[in-house]
Parts: C-alpha cells; structure tokens; sequence
C-alpha cells in the first residue's frame, strides 16, 4: 500500500467517531453503532499497524498514524483546560472528540472515573482521562498490529 494511502486511512478514526456521534441519535442502529464501530475500528487499527510495519520504523509509524489523535487531545485539552464557556469553539470542541469516540470507551469508564476525587462522580477530570485513554488505547493496538507484523516476518 502507497504511504500516502496509509496515512489518509489515519482519519478512519475520525470519520468513525464523526458517525458514531450521529448515529446514536437514531434508535436502535445507534447503540448497535456505539457499541460495534469502535471494535471495527480497533481491528482496522491492528490491521493498518501491520500495514504501516512494512512501510516505516516502528516510531515513526506510530507518530505519523496518531497525529489525528495527539491534535485531537491537543485541541480537547485547549477547549475544555484553557477556554471558558463564553470563548470556547463548540465546532473545535465537537470535533476535538470524535477520534475518541471512534474508541470503546464503554470499557474504560471506570478507570477514568479514578481521575475523580469523588467516587461516583463524572467530571471534567475523568472526561479529560477518556482522551488520554482513548489515546493510549489506540496507540496499544497499533503497536500490537506492528509487533505481530514485524515478529510474522523473523
């Protein structure tokens, strides 16, 4: 596959947050939509680890392929840490989630919540831990996908 290719496929996230925001207003397809698209997603993501494995060193490949994500968290944390609700851009803001939301956060909500200083609570901190995690999480797979490329080829 062309690197250039490659690297327009580092939106898929994106676009997949972009649909799972739409979709779960309608009923029924959008919680089958919430639940199925981020695991699409994280398959796709092992799948373009392996891709970017034959084609880069294993740094590179993971910086080029989460430039979305790092500017995602970037622009989240400006929106939501430094901005306040009167300066805040909503587009920006909105936009700011989607590679997140194209993640199955539904499985980490719980560690997020640890960023909280009250138990039950779902504050700004643990929606910030969710970017991180969202993050890290894509950046594991990814790894994983070159990892099991890399080792298939010794």
């Amino acid at each position: 596959m062309k690197k250039s290719v490659l690297i327009l496929l580092t939106l898929v996230p994106v676009i997949v947050g972009y649909l799972v925001n739409v979709l779960i207003m309608v009923p029924v397809i959008g919680m089958a939509g919430f639940y199925l698209l981020p695991l699409l997603t994280t398959a796709f993501w092992f799948y373009l680890g392996k891709q970017y494995a034959h084609r880069w060193k294993p740094v590179p490949a993971v910086l080029i392929a989460h430039t979305a994500g790092i500017c995602s968290l970037l622009i989240y944390l400006w929106q939501f840490l430094i901005e306040t609700d009167e300066t805040r851009s909503w587009t920006l803001a909105g936009f700011s989630q989607m590679f997140s939301a194209s993640t199955p956060l539904y499985l980490f909500g719980r560690i997020a919540r640890l960023a909280e200083s009250h138990p039950n609570y779902v504050g700004r901190a643990s929606m910030v831990a969710m970017q991180v995690i969202a993050l890290v999480y894509m950046t594991i797979v990814f790894c994983i996908g070159i990892y099991w490329e890399k080792k298939r080829k010794f």
